[in-house]
């Protein structure tokens, strides 16, 4: 009797208005021909089962025997709900599988992070211990933009501008450093006062030019 199994992920989630690719893999004996696969929905709301899709094997157009997939596109609240696979292999035996598909309410938090890293290509008796600090500030290591061991920061949040990665072991220490393009408020308040001094003067000395013309031009008329 063929087996169909979906992977082992629990109940998958997805966004309204995204695409949803149902996939499941196939287990036969040599000596079994996958012929029919159907395609079956539940839906939440208890609706009832409606029919997907009927594929039969034909010549021309032979059935995968290895494994089956499902799109949906554009998934809306009715597409919702436990999805079943049944297959049919030449003898009629039939074996079905169920995955349930639930909506997601909100999608899932990106984050940014830095990793520090260090040769693993010498021997030595102790583990490394990583810490970091931001803009000169050593970071607690109870903090949450940290990952358990230290390597990694998620500085999604923060607004640093450099950030230092410091690596201690029996092998020695070591340090590494991240700085990042933006400016610092105090760079982009100094850099906006050099701007508008830099205009002030243009404009002064524009005024002083115009003055002396037209202190010129009344010299010539009397």
């Amino acid at each position: 009797m063929p087996v169909s199994a979906f992977p082992e992920q629990g109940s998958p989630l997805c966004g309204s208005g995204r695409e949803l690719v149902l996939q499941t893999q196939f287990q036969i004996t040599p000596t079994e021909k996958i012929i029919m696969v159907i395609w079956d929905r539940q839906t939440e709301k208890g609706q009832g089962q409606v029919r997907l899709a009927n594929h039969q094997d034909a010549p021309g157009n032979p059935l995968d025997q290895k494994e089956a997939s499902f799109r949906v596109e554009n998934i809306s609240s009715s597409d919702y709900g436990m999805y079943t696979i049944t297959v049919t292999d030449q003898m009629g035996n039939e074996q079905s599988a169920n995955i349930l598909v639930r909506e997601i309410v909100a999608a899932p938090v990106a984050s940014l992070s830095l990793q520090c890293e260090v040769a693993n290509d010498r021997a030595q008796w102790d583990s490394p211990v990583f810490s970091w600090l931001v803009d000169g500030v050593e970071l607690s290591n109870q903090t949450d933009n940290l990952s358990a061991d230290g390597r990694r920061l998620y500085v999604s949040g923060m607004k640093g501008h450099n950030y230092t990665c410091v690596v201690n072991s029996s092998l020695g220490t070591s340090v590494t450093y991240y700085v990042t393009d933006s400016p610092t408020p105090s760079q982009s308040i100094q850099s906006c006062n050099t701007l508008c001094g830099v205009l002030l003067g243009f404009i002064i000395a524009i005024l002083i030019t115009c003055g002396y013309l037209y202190w010129k031009c009344r010299q010539r008329r009397t």
